[in-house]
């Protein structure tokens, strides 16, 4: 792994949507490139045609607000008012940003300068009614960015371990593999096997079980 990679985590566009409560391959692919008018990519990948640990975060952040209904333009504008307000390249995955986060009915909104802003449509309004955009379980390193995901007990998505795939915390065993090998043996045998506990087998069977769900980690 070159160093441009190392410890950012790797996802293809297929691990995001997965990721992401099964969605569909073509629209993480659509919200990381221009779109037909010529607007900026919601999310561009880091590596080429592969994602970051904060694309995915990122790509977390529109999934759940374009789940609330937001007309994708609208997000777009909004991302990029974003990049403009605060200058950073990717501001989804900042924490002071995710913060001022919320919808209103379909509008995208920032809290910026001590008033709330349609960044979608680049106004600002009254809203009777504003549901804020978090992401649960999702830590940041000193300078506010996003760095370790842990959406459930004993499992977490840290880009310094195997490319950032759910692992079993504190080990480098994916969570995955332990989905696989339940198959064919009992949740005792694997915790002998791989030193750990029978509730740690448990949690990532059931966690890989709720992505198949189509479930996933937003919000």
């Amino acid at each position: 792994m070159t160093a441009t990679l190392l410890n950012t985590g790797v996802y293809d566009a297929h691990e995001v949507a997965h990721l992401l409560g099964g969605r569909h391959v073509e629209q993480i692919i659509r919200w990381s490139t221009a779109d037909a008018k010529g607007h900026a990519p919601m999310v561009a990948p880091s590596h080429g045609r592969s994602f970051s640990f904060v694309d995915r975060v990122s790509l977390a952040v529109v999934a759940e607000v374009c789940h609330r209904q937001v007309p994708e333009v609208d997000v777009r504008h909004g991302i990029q008012a974003l990049v403009e307000e605060y200058g950073f390249e990717r501001p989804l995955s900042h924490q002071n940003v995710i913060q001022t986060l919320a919808t209103s009915g379909a509008s995208f909104l920032a809290e910026l300068k001590g008033g709330w802003f349609d960044i979608g449509k680049g106004g600002q309004g009254t809203f009777e009614q504003i549901v804020r955009v978090y992401l649960r379980a999702l830590s940041y390193d000193d300078l506010g960015v996003a760095a370790i995901w842990r959406p459930t007990p004993y499992v977490v998505l840290d880009p310094r371990i195997q490319a950032g795939a759910p692992c079993v915390e504190g080990t480098r065993i994916p969570t995955s593999t332990i989905h696989e090998l339940l198959d064919d043996e009992t949740p005792e045998e694997l915790a002998e096997e791989y030193g750990l506990t029978v509730e740690q087998i448990e949690a990532a069977d059931h966690f890989e079980q709720r992505l198949s769900d189509g479930i996933g980690l937003v919000a």
